[in-house]
């Protein structure tokens, strides 16, 4: 059997052995070229690399005296842990049913000139429970607005 490159998807056969990890000749050019990252390889087969290993080949920027004035900043007020914000309560709802019916178009068209713009359904609901109540004055208001309505 022969060894195969451990890239993901490649399908060369491995000419290096790199960590005990093949790699053909066209990964290696790739990821060990000069304009490559340092740990592009490292990346590229899955190794785990320890902290000084990671930090190799790149460089830091010297230190100016306004980054430092940030870190001493940063440093100096440690940030408060955020307390969780308390749940709201919901209300308990209601136990609602659908109430449906059949009408005309033409009825349905009248119901919603005598309701008002966008009031259809709770005027037809608020007519049904005054009726149902016997609530005259409630139902008498309700037959008043759509007159004015209807006009």
């Amino acid at each position: 059997m022969t060894d195969r490159c451990e890239i993901s998807r490649c399908r060369a056969e491995a000419a290096i052995r790199y960590l005990d990890h093949g790699v053909c000749d066209r990964h290696w050019s790739q990821l060990t070229a000069e304009d490559a990252p340092p740990d592009a390889l490292r990346i590229s087969l899955g190794i785990e690399a320890e902290a000084p290993a990671a930090t190799e080949g790149r460089t830091m920027e010297p230190t100016t005296e306004k980054s430092t004035k940030k870190n001493k900043k940063a440093a100096a007020k440690p940030k408060a842990a955020k307390e969780p914000k308390p749940k709201k309560e919901k209300a308990p709802k209601q136990d609602l049913v659908v109430f449906a019916f059949r009408l005309a178009v033409e009825d349905r068209d009248l119901i919603h000139k005598a309701a008002g713009q966008g009031k259809a359904t709770k005027f037809v609901l608020g007519a049904a429970l005054a009726a149902c109540k016997g609530d005259r004055v409630a139902f008498e208001e309700l037959a008043m607005d759509a007159k004015a309505n209807l006009k």
